[in-house]
């Protein structure tokens, strides 16, 4: 394990080959890589830096998701909001601190929680749950939820905390930077490196005016993206006790914004109390270690913490431990049950029907072996998407690889093609098989009919997103839909998500009694539509 992650880390902790450089590779410098790092160390400050044993800072950081986008035209639409971040290091125990002030919570109140790391483990107390969902490991701590960390969300922190002190890294493990070609960003050339870390592989460019970091990169795979590439551009080097700190950190993804982080100020050398980075003894024992960084989804952990919408655990899909069931829910129609989001397969007789291929491919797998265990020699014809955000997407892949149709809402048939093409080579779960991409793209009613059996979808007006598609199957009387009604227990107040479902039903002239779909269960149509129409009398 590498010692001693730095000084201004990486504050972006929600934050996260066939490489696929968006960069132009030219000939490799004649300057030696450990001669490159040393210049930048030198420029940074050196002595200086070195001299940082504590530090405590503040950023703001603005945040957005592109997978969970209203439009796949307006990738960075809406954005995720704003969070806070107070954050103290112990550079020599290598142990970090961060205040969190996050976005949103189910009531409307920000996410408040604090959380300490190491290099063996991670601690969290407060409010950070995933819509007010805490994994079984959390206990409680002066009335507040606790728990350690994921292996997986350990993984991501402690590359994240290196991002921003790659240099200091750099210059301690001489051993683990190597030779990598000028790069090109941004129509500029930059001279560069690589640095082999435990948590993944880092390019450093740097800026050949001034020999700092301009941009330190990681190769990622993004379940809509494919392998990408995701950067930090750093600039506004500042003074800080002699030694220079970036203050402005940029965070792109394939060039789409992902963070904008402001340091606002730093302090050197704080005298730390002793417990500033406590964690139960109890809890320290029992805690996950770090999690191979080749099988970790970086980016659904970096970017669905900034939303609340992370589940912290090492079983992914669900709370540690659970495992998925198909549910009979309807005559010919099953759901998957048991973890965070759900598929429904609708047997048309001679093959199915599928809708949602939730967060990625190892949740596909899961998901396509209780089908054909269910529906045995019944191939999937059609996979249906009923819009475009990734963790009701991302293991589209191996549907298309069993030789499914992918369906999609208006607008989104050029774009799901080329993620469907995108090369896969840094995804853990990617198809085996190879396959060419059929994609329909549905305008308007998109109906499957095999004798007394049918399907419909229609494109419907919702706030959340511009391409849903809501189901239907007549004979079962059932409405399909995800994330805009999550059926299950009864309805208790009216939103403008479920009261586009109750105005869809009403414009299409459909009759439904029960709902379900990408999360939850079966809920009554007729309960939910008088909660929304008594509030609309009011």
């Amino acid at each position: 394990m590498r010692k001693r992650t730095g000084a201004v880390a990486a504050l972006l902790l929600g934050t996260a080959t066939a490489l696929v450089l968006t960069a132009r590779l030219v000939a490799a410098p004649a300057e030696t890589p450990q001669a490159r790092v040393d210049t930048a160390w030198a420029a940074m400050g050196g002595d200086k830096v070195a001299a940082l044993k504590t530090i405590t800072l503040r950023a703001h950081l603005l945040q957005w998701d592109p997978g969970e986008s209203y439009s796949v035209a307006t990738p960075e639409k809406p954005d995720v909001g704003y969070s806070d971040l107070v954050q103290s290091r112990d550079l020599v125990r290598e142990l970090t601190r961060n205040e969190w002030n996050r976005p949103k919570n189910d009531d409307g109140t920000r996410r408040i929680f604090t959380e300490i790391v190491t290099p063996q483990a991670g601690w969290v107390v407060g409010n950070n749950a995933s819509n007010g969902r805490t994994p079984k490991r959390a206990v409680m701590v002066d009335a507040k939820p606790a728990q350690t960390f994921s292996s997986r969300r350990l993984t991501v922190t402690l590359r994240e905390l290196e991002r921003l002190d790659i240099v200091r890294l750099m210059k301690e493990h001489p051993d683990r930077v190597s030779a990598i070609a000028d790069q090109t960003a941004d129509r500029k050339t930059w001279p560069a490196v690589q640095y082999k870390s435990d948590y993944g592989n880092f390019i450093v460019m740097f800026d050949p005016a001034t020999s700092l970091p301009a941009r330190v990169r990681t190769p990622d795979w993004d379940a809509l993206e494919g392998d990408s590439v995701f950067d930090a551009q750093l600039s506004d080097w500042r003074d800080v006790a002699g030694a220079k700190m970036p203050f402005h950190a940029f965070y792109t993804l394939n060039g789409m914004k992902v963070a904008d982080m402001t340091v606002q100020n730093v302090t050197a050398n704080p005298v730390l109390p002793a417990n500033t980075f406590a964690i139960p003894a109890d809890q320290l024992a029992k805690a996950a270690k770090p999690a191979d960084p080749r099988i970790t989804p970086f980016h659904w952990v970096i970017r669905r913490q900034y939303s609340s919408f992370y589940f912290d655990s090492d079983t992914m899909y669900g709370d540690d431990g659970t495992k998925p069931v198909i549910v009979d829910i309807a005559p010919y129609v099953s759901e998957t049950q048991g973890w965070t989001h759900n598929t429904v397969f609708i047997d048309m007789g001679p093959y199915l029907v599928a809708m949602e291929a939730p967060n990625d491919d190892g949740q596909a797998i899961a998901h396509l072996a209780l089908a054909h265990q269910h529906y045995p020699a019944k191939p999937i014809r059609y996979l249906v998407l009923s819009h475009h955000h990734v963790d009701h997407v991302g293991g589209m892949r191996q549907f298309a690889a069993e030789g499914a149709t992918i369906v999609v809402g208006p607008g989104d048939g050029d774009y799901f093609r080329r993620a469907l093409s995108r090369p896969e080579t840094l995804n853990w779960n990617a198809p085996k098989q190879k396959f060419m991409p059929k994609v329909i793209e549905v305008s308007g009613k998109w109906s499957v009919k095999e004798g007394n059996r049918e399907v419909d979808f229609f494109p419907i007006e919702n706030p959340h997103a511009a391409d849903m598609l809501m189901g239907w199957v007549p004979e079962a009387k059932l409405g399909l839909i995800t994330d805009i009604w999550i059926p299950g227990p009864p309805v208790e107040k009216s939103n403008p998500n479920l009261a586009s479902v109750i105005h869809a039903v009403d414009k299409l002239g459909l009759k439904p009694e029960k709902f379900a779909g990408g999360h939850g269960s079966v809920g009554d149509y007729a309960q939910a539509a008088a909660v929304v129409k008594a509030a609309e009398r009011k």
